[in-house]
């Protein structure tokens, strides 16, 4: 069987909601790029934002709505700059239990931060302001 799949951008949290406003407008631009790119033939392109603390909606209840979808793989791209203890231990212990209580698999992708494009992005950044 094939597996439906979905993804997930993950990103920290925060208690403040202007912190979240970034992470919104990325994923609703992920979100247009992959509508536009996806031909009629092939299954569309599903990508949530998640946080992983401190805001909504959870890792947890976007994996519950995906599997009431009956997506049954589930790709977690997290937006963090390095992977630090959360990736390294919070996020695999929080996925070993959505995959046990929800009977999906997850994949867990290395940090966007480590991509060398978006290392040097933000170097760019940087030196058109100094």
């Amino acid at each position: 069987m094939k597996d439906k799949t979905a993804n997930i951008l993950l990103a920290h949290g925060s208690r403040d909601p202007k912190w979240q406003r970034p992470f919104i407008d990325m994923a609703d631009a992920i979100k247009q790029q992959a509508k536009a790119s996806s031909s009629g033939t092939s299954p569309e392109i599903v990508v949530e934002l998640a946080y992983m603390e401190l805001c909504e909606p959870t890792l947890e209840n976007v994996c519950e709505q995906l599997a009431k979808q009956g997506f049954n793989l589930i790709n977690i791209y997290p937006v963090f700059f390095a992977a630090g203890t959360h990736l390294r231990i919070d996020v695999p212990k929080q996925l070993k239990s959505i995959e046990s209580e929800l009977g999906l698999r997850t994949q867990l992708h290395p940090p966007v931060g480590q991509e060398i494009s978006v290392q040097n992005a933000i170097t760019e950044v940087i030196m058109q302001r100094l």
